[in-house]
């Protein structure tokens, strides 16, 4: 697939905010010269975000899914310059249905952005098309789900305006057929396009469309029953990632991950059920010593013989090829007889599904790692697959394929390492699944302090100082009866030594995440903040040359309002260019 070159994409958005909604004439029928090449460099820049578009869409296809792209960048009357370019993404068995993941690039206001979302087309839809593409809704959780939410509640209202409480009474009106529909998905604008690379960009793209695949092929099943395990099958990548902050609950879905591959239906109950984490990871070790689930962390020092194979001394003075876990996983899942295969999963006869959990997958040197088998963990290059692929192994010269039921699934902690810098054959191969902190999970009340408040507040303003990748997940905050002491002990041991990495123990900016500092022994802040003269420490000789330190330290006892004034309301005072300033005397 051609690779899309840098700046490609902010392209397609700069054509629609300098041309949208711009009038426009066929050039051939105009006489003035200078209007008529105004005219064919609008209708060559239209035609190439157009192209440029499409491309942007190849990406997000895979062999089941398929785009179709609007041919048009002019409305309906061609006198106008559209505010948006369309594409559709469907099953290729169903797209007969008016349900699909849509793409768009938009200029919708002051919004300039692309946005991904599941999307019905009102008209080619009547209202048994509307009652099967909303039954998605009974399958999705808004306080767990990232998604946003597209649409108008009224008139007025904007479903993006709204709290994701607001959201759910909406969900419910939706549900009794009281409102139309509603969109899910996700937005990327025009200034984190225009911040971050086009592989980061579209990456989110096609995170954002395997998550809305779930739901999707819940919209497109046709008949009143929805078989939910047909669902999971149809949209379980055989190579996945979760990535993102620290405490965003990566090693927490691995479990469930993990468990909704070996066997949806049979879990389905406790996954689906945060209360019934205890029963998750029982069953998880269950199924981790029955060798159905391997695990391994990556490090610098890990190498291709301890995930692959490598000699090792025979006691003898010789040596033997001995398996790394990866090898190991690989043989069990394809050598395992049909009669232990069918009295796990009796049903259709089905061979059972292994996963390898990789954690810290990025911390590993990739090339060094899995060699010549990178290639080989592609879903069509796994042994049954049409572009079936085995090579010999170096050591113990054997024929080696990936079989189609081993599954993995890495972690990685981007605030460890980036994205970006990911090595570029892994990136290809596997499918990436973003957790971010979901302050919604927060309680807005702890004797007083709203912890969600708290928590965004603060992963704003590492937002603005560093980059997303280090913001603080919401895991942290999250404890049984958490109580006022539980976070000033959450705040000391946990976020500040956080930020102090993050920030090279820059405390400047820690004070200005923690909203400020005060004076020795002043509780009201989290942290205290003391100048240090060189006099009173030194000789008045020997310290007149250097100058004073500024120290902080964290508060031991601090107070509520240290963590109310984190959040508080902020005075802005920007002034704007009509503002008048006072006379200078």
């Amino acid at each position: 697939m051609k690779q899309f070159e840098q700046d490609r994409l902010i392209e397609i958005l700069e054509f629609l905010k300098d041309y949208s909604n711009k009038p426009y004439r066929n050039p051939a029928n105009e006489t003035d010269k200078i209007e008529k090449v105004r005219l064919e460099n609008l209708k060559s820049k239209g035609q190439n975000a157009l192209s440029l578009f499409k491309d942007m869409c190849t990406h997000l296809e895979d062999e089941n899914y398929k785009k179709k792209v609007s041919s048009k960048w002019l409305d309906g009357s061609n006198r106008y310059v559209r505010n948006y370019l369309w594409a559709e993404i469907k099953r290729k068995d169903k797209t007969n249905l008016s349900s699909s993941i849509s793409v768009f690039a938009e200029k919708e206001d002051d919004k300039i952005r692309f946005r991904l979302s599941l999307e019905i087309r009102g008209e080619d839809s009547n209202k048994d098309d509307y009652i099967r593409h909303n039954r998605f809704l009974d399958y999705l959780n808004v306080a767990e789900e990232d998604f946003e939410y597209f649409g108008t509640r009224n008139k007025d209202i904007s479903l993006e305006d709204l709290s994701k409480e607001s959201i759910k009474e909406y969900i419910q009106e939706v549900k009794e057929r009281k409102a139309n529909k509603i969109q899910i998905g996700k937005t990327i604008d025009y200034e984190y396009v225009k911040n971050h690379s086009t592989d980061d960009v579209i990456n989110i793209m096609k995170d954002t469309v395997n998550k809305l695949k779930k739901y999707y092929e819940i919209a497109v099943q046709e008949g009143e029953e929805v078989d939910i395990n047909t669902t999971k099958n149809n949209n379980s990548p055989k190579n996945i990632i979760l990535y993102g902050p620290p405490g965003t609950g990566k090693t927490y879905n691995v479990c469930n991950k993990a468990l909704e591959i070996i066997d949806y239906e049979k879990y389905k109950d406790i996954i689906n059920d945060p209360t019934k984490r205890d029963e998750v990871v029982k069953e998880f070790n269950k199924i981790k010593e029955d060798g159905l689930i391997g695990f391994c962390t990556f490090h610098q020092s890990y190498s291709y013989e301890d995930f692959v194979e490598g000699l090792r001394s025979d006691g003898s003075g010789g040596f033997t090829p001995k398996d790394g876990i990866f090898k190991q996983l690989c043989e069990n899942a394809s050598t395992k007889s049909q009669k232990e295969l069918i009295s796990y999963n009796p049903l259709e006869n089905k061979a059972k599904n292994y996963v390898l959990i990789i954690d810290e997958i990025n911390r590993g040197n990739i090339s060094k790692i899995f060699g010549e088998l990178i290639t080989l963990i592609e879903e069509d290059k796994r042994i049954g697959e049409k572009n079936e692929l085995k090579v010999t192994l170096p050591y113990s010269n054997e024929s080696f394929g990936v079989p189609n039921n081993l599954y993995i699934i890495g972690t990685m902690n981007t605030a460890d390492r980036s994205i970006a810098l990911l090595d570029t054959a892994l990136r290809r191969r596997f499918d990436f699944i973003e957790y971010m902190p979901n302050e919604e999970l927060l309680s807005k009340d702890i004797e007083g302090i709203n912890v969600s408040k708290l928590l965004k507040t603060i992963n704003d303003r590492i937002e603005f100082l560093l980059d997303r990748d280090h913001k603080i997940g919401h895991a942290y905050f999250i404890k049984e009866n958490l109580s006022f002491e539980d976070l000033v002990l959450i705040m000391k041991n946990k976020v500040i030594p956080l930020l102090q990495e993050y920030f090279y123990d820059d405390f400047e900016k820690i004070d200005m995440i923690l909203g400020g500092s005060g004076k020795i022994g002043n509780s009201d802040y989290l942290l205290n903040k003391s100048i240090i003269k060189a006099s009173s420490l030194f000789k008045s000789n020997q310290g007149f040359m250097y100058p004073d330190q500024v120290k902080y330290s964290v508060v031991e006892r601090p107070n509520k309002k240290a963590f109310i004034r984190i959040y508080e309301e902020i005075k802005d005072e920007t002034l704007d260019s009509n503002t008048n300033l006072p006379n200078e005397e």
